[in-house]
C-alpha cells in the first residue's frame, strides 16, 4: 500500500490548527496559558530589569521568582478594583477604547499632571494645558468624566496600570525565552 504524504502533512497540519484553537480558547477562558504575574516576570526577564512595582526578578524561567513587598501587591489590588469600577467603560491598559490606551501613562506624564487630569480634565483643558488640550481634540472633544478620588486612589490605579503594561506581548516573549 502506498503512503500519500501530501495528505499525511494536510491531516497532521489539521490536528495541529485544531489543538491551537482549542489552546486559545482555553487561554481566553483563564483555564490555560500564563498566569499574569508568570508573564509579568517573564516580561521582566527579558529585558532583565527591576519592574515599577518593586519587583525583584530572577530569570530562571521555569520558576521566575519575585519578591514583592506585601503594600505594593495591596496597592496593585486597589487599583485594580478601582480601575474596574472607575476606569474600564472608557480605557483598557494596552488598547484604546473610548479613550487612549493607558499603558505607559506615568512615562508620558508626571503624577503630578495626572492626578489633577483624573480629578477633573475639563478644568486642566480650559487652563490651557498643552498635552490636555491635545488629548481632548484627539479624541473628539469627549471630555472625560470628573471623578472624586483621592490621590492615594489614583496613585493605586497608576500601580495598576503599571503592573499590567505590555501582558499582551509578554506571551509572545515567554515563546522566544522558551519559558513553557
Amino acid at each position: 500500500m502506498k503512503r500519500n504524504p501530501v495528505g499525511f502533512a494536510l491531516t497532521v497540519g489539521m490536528a495541529l490548527i485544531a489543538v491551537l484553537f482549542g489552546f486559545t480558547l482555553l487561554s481566553a477562558a483563564g483555564l490555560a496559558g500564563f498566569a499574569a504575574d508568570d508573564i509579568a516576570a517573564v516580561t521582566q526577564a527579558a529585558n532583565d530589569t527591576t519592574s515599577v512595582r518593586g519587583e525583584v526578578v530572577v530569570p530562571t524561567c521555569g520558576n521566575m521568582q519575585s519578591v514583592t513587598a506585601s503594600a505594593q501587591t495591596d496597592e496593585v489590588a486597589a487599583g485594580d478594583a478601582l480601575f474596574k469600577g472607575n476606569c474600564a467603560q472608557c480605557h483598557a491598559v494596552n488598547e484604546q477604547v473610548v479613550g487612549p490606551a493607558l499603558a505607559g501613562i506615568s512615562k508620558r506624564r508626571p503624577v503630578a499632571w495626572i492626578l489633577p487630569w483624573v480629578k477633573n480634565s475639563s478644568k486642566v483643558v480650559a487652563s490651557g494645558d498643552e498635552y490636555g488640550v491635545a488629548l481632548f481634540n484627539k479624541f473628539n472633544k469627549q471630555q472625560m468624566p470628573s471623578f472624586a478620588l483621592s490621590d492615594k486612589e489614583i496613585t493605586s490605579i497608576i500601580a495598576y496600570i503599571n503592573s499590567q503594561e505590555g501582558n499582551v506581548a509578554a506571551r509572545e516573549v515567554a515563546v522566544v525565552v522558551g519559558c513553557q
